[in-house]
C-alpha cells in the first residue's frame, strides 16, 4: 500500500538510528514478527512505532490543555496515548502469533491426515502440500502451504529446506514437530510412511488432551459466568429494592435498573462469548441460516410486544386499550422473547441433528468402504453397492451421488457437489480427502483404511468433546431459578419488613413487576452465553434462552405464593 509505504519511509529516515539499539537493549521482536507472520524488518517496524507514537503526541498536548480548564476527567485517557500505541505495537505480534497458530489447529490433524494418506498410495509430502495450497477448506493450511511453495519456486530452496524453514519458525508446535520431523526423516534414510503414520495419530492424540483442557476451561468459565451474573444481580437487585423503597420519586431505580439490565449485562455476556470464542476451536465455515431466522422472528417479537403492551403508551388507540389488558407486562417481554428465540432454537436443533447424522454416516460409509474395496471392485462400483445399505441422515445424499455416478458423471465432480450442499466443515474435509485418495492417488486399500482410520479417531474427538461440556449446561437452569427466587424473596421480606414498620408505603405489585422483567432478560443472555460455552455456537443458545425465560417466568409466579402459603 503506498500509504504505509510511504509511512515506513519516512518513520526509517527520522528513527533509523534509534531502532537497532532500542531491538538490541529493550525488546526484541525479530522471533516474534517471523511467528506472527509480519512481513517487515524489525528496524522498520520500531522506527513505525516511534512515528506513530510522535503522530499522537499533539494528542496527549490538547488533552492536557482541554483538562487543565475544563476538569473533565475521561480526557485523562488521551494522555498516555504515545505509550498506548507503543504498546500496542509490541503487543500485536504476539497476538498474532497466538491467532495464527490456533486458526491452524483446528485444521491439522487433517492435514496430516491428507499428507500421509497421499504418502500411502505414493504421493510425496510436497507434493501433498503443493495441493493443499489450492484447498479453501483448510484456509490457515492453505496459506502455510502457500508460504513453502513461494519459498521454493520463487526464491529457489529445495522442498526440504523449505520446509525446515516453515518449521522453525512457525509458532505451532505439533506443525514444526509434524514437518520438522518428515525433513529429518527423508535425510536420515528412515521409513517416511510409518512417521507420517505414527505423528498423525500422535497429532489426534494431542488434540484430544487440548480439547479435554479446553472443556475444563470453558466449564470454569461458564460457572464464573454464571455466578458473577447471580452474585451481581443479587447485589445490584438489593440496593435498588432498597432504594425503590426510600425513594420518593423512583428515578434512581428506573435508570439504575435500565443502565444494568440492557448496557451492563449484554456488554458482560458479550466479553464472555468473545472469551469462550477465543479458548473453542474455530470452523472456516459458520451457518448462518438459524440467525437469519432470528433476525426474523425477533422483528416479530418486537411487533408482538408493543401490541401487548399498547406500544407502551406512546400510542392512544381504543383497540389497543383491549389488548394492552389482557397480560401483565413480565409476560408480554416473556412470550416476546420465547417468539425470538424458539424458532432459530427449532431451525438449530434440525440443522444440527441432520450435520450429526451425516458425519455418522459418512463414518460408517467409510468403514464399509474399506472392506467392499478388498473385494477388487472400483471404487464407483463399491459406491453404488453400498448406496443400498442404510446410513441413517447421508442415505439421501449417496444414493443422489450414486445415481449422478451411475449417469456417469465425474467421482470429483460428484463429491464436490456434496460439498457445496452440506453445511458440515468435518463432513466436506473427510469426504475431500476421500476424493483425493481415489482421484489422486488411485483408491488403495491402504489409503482408504488411513483415511477411515483418521476419521474415526476425529468422530471420538469430537464426541469427547461433547461428552466433556454436557456435565456444565444445567449450571445455568439452577442458576435463573436461583436468582428468580432469591431477588423475589429479598424484595419480599424487605417490602414486609418496612410495611410494618409503618414508615414508607410500598406497591409491592409495581416492584416486583419491574424486577421480574429484569431477571428474566437475564436469564434470556445466560441462555445465549450457555450455548456459546457449550456448543460452540451462539445459535445453539437459543433453545437454552427460551426455556430458561419459561422456567424463570414460571419461578416467578409460584415462587411468591410458596411463601405466602
Amino acid at each position: 500500500m503506498p500509504l504505509l509505504s510511504s509511512l515506513e519511509g519516512w518513520s526509517h529516515r527520522l528513527f533509523g538510528n534509534i531502532s537497532p539499539k532500542f531491538l538490541r537493549n529493550v525488546f526484541e521482536l525479530k522471533d516474534e514478527l517471523q511467528k506472527a507472520g509480519i512481513k517487515i524488518y524489525p528496524e522498520t517496524y520500531i522506527s513505525l512505532m516511534f512515528f506513530l507514537a510522535l503522530l499522537t503526541l499533539p494528542a496527549t498536548g490538547i488533552a492536557l490543555v482541554l483538562l487543565y480548564f475544563t476538569k473533565w476527567i475521561p480526557l485523562i485517557v488521551l494522555v498516555p496515548l504515545p505509550v498506548f500505541v507503543m504498546i500496542g505495537f509490541m503487543v500485536v505480534p504476539s497476538m498474532k502469533s497466538g491467532e495464527r497458530a490456533h486458526t491452524l489447529e483446528r485444521e491439522m490433524p487433517f492435514a496430516a491426515a491428507y499428507i500421509t494418506v497421499m504418502a500411502t498410495g505414493g504421493i510425496s509430502p510436497y507434493m501433498s502440500v503443493n495441493r493443499l495450497s489450492k484447498v479453501s477448506l483448510m484456509p490457515s493450511m492453505c496459506y502455510e502451504a502457500r508460504e513453502i511453495i513461494r519459498d521454493v519456486e520463487i526464491f529457489g530452496m529445495d522442498p526440504l529446506s523449505a520446509l525446515d524453514k516453515a518449521s522453525r519458525i512457525h509458532p505451532l508446535d505439533i506443525f514444526r514437530d509434524f514437518i520438522s520431523g518428515y525433513a529429518s526423516c527423508v535425510i536420515t534414510g528412515g521409513d517416511v510412511t510409518h512417521f507420517l503414520e505414527t505423528k498423525t495419530a500422535d497429532i489426534f492424540k494431542v488434540r484430544s488432551a487440548r480439547i479435554k483442557i479446553a472443556a475444563e476451561r470453558l466449564g470454569m468459565l461458564l460457572e464464573s459466568f454464571v455466578i458473577i451474573m447471580v452474585l451481581m444481580s443479587l447485589c445490584f437487585y438489593i440496593l435498588f429494592s432498597v432504594e425503590s423503597i426510600y425513594s420518593i420519586s423512583g428515578i434512581s431505580l428506573y435508570s439504575g435498573l435500565i443502565m444494568y439490565t440492557y448496557v451492563f449485562t449484554p456488554i458482560l455476556s458479550v466479553v464472555f462469548i468473545y472469551l469462550a470464542h477465543d479458548m473453542q476451536p474455530k470452523t472456516p465455515i459458520t451457518d448462518w441460516r438459524p440467525y437469519k431466522i432470528a433476525a426474523i422472528s425477533s422483528l416479530t417479537a418486537v411487533l408482538v410486544l408493543l401490541l401487548l403492551t399498547g406500544f407502551f403508551g406512546l400510542i392512544q388507540a381504543p383497540f389497543l386499550e383491549g389488548i394492552k389488558g389482557i397480560v401483565e407486562l413480565p409476560v408480554a417481554v416473556a412470550i416476546a422473547l420465547v417468539i425470538s428465540a424458539a424458532p432459530p432454537a427449532i431451525v438449530q436443533g434440525r440443522f444440527l441433528k441432520r450435520r450429526l447424522g451425516i458425519e455418522k454416516g459418512i463414518a460408517n460409509f467409510l468403514r464399509d468402504l474399506t472392506e467392499v474395496r478388498k473385494t477388487g471392485l472400483a471404487p464407483e462400483k463399491c459406491i453404488e453397492t453400498l448406496s443400498k445399505r442404510n446410513y441413517g441422515e447421508f442415505n439421501k445424499e449417496l444414493e443422489k451421488i450414486s445415481s449422478q455416478l451411475s449417469w456417469g458423471i465425474p467421482l470429483r465432480q460428484v463429491f464436490m457437489d456434496f460439498v457445496t450442499r452440506t453445511k458440515s466443515w468435518l463432513s466436506q474435509v473427510v469426504i475431500f480427502l476421500l476424493v483425493e485418495a481415489v482421484d489422486v492417488g488411485g483408491g488403495t486399500i491402504s489409503m482408504i483404511e488411513s483415511l477411515t482410520r483418521f476419521n474415526q479417531m476425529t468422530q471420538e474427538v469430537e464426541k469427547e468433546k461433547r461428552m466433556n461440556v454436557r456435565p456444565y449446561i444445567m449450571i445455568p437452569y439452577f442458576a435463573a431459578i436461583l436468582l428468580t427466587a432469591t431477588t423475589l424473596m429479598v424484595l419480599m421480606f424487605l417490602t414486609k419488613t418496612v410495611s410494618l414498620a409503618g414508615t414508607v408505603k410500598v406497591d409491592l405489585e409495581l416492584i416486583s413487576m419491574i424486577f421480574t422483567v429484569s431477571v428474566i432478560v437475564h436469564s434470556y443472555t445466560i441462555g445465549l452465553v450457555a450455548g456459546k460455552i457449550s456448543e460452540e455456537s451462539i445459535a445453539a443458545g437459543f433453545k437454552h434462552s427460551a426455556l430458561l425465560v419459561v422456567i424463570t417466568l414460571v419461578a416467578a409466579t409460584l415462587v411468591p405464593r410458596l411463601v405466602v402459603l
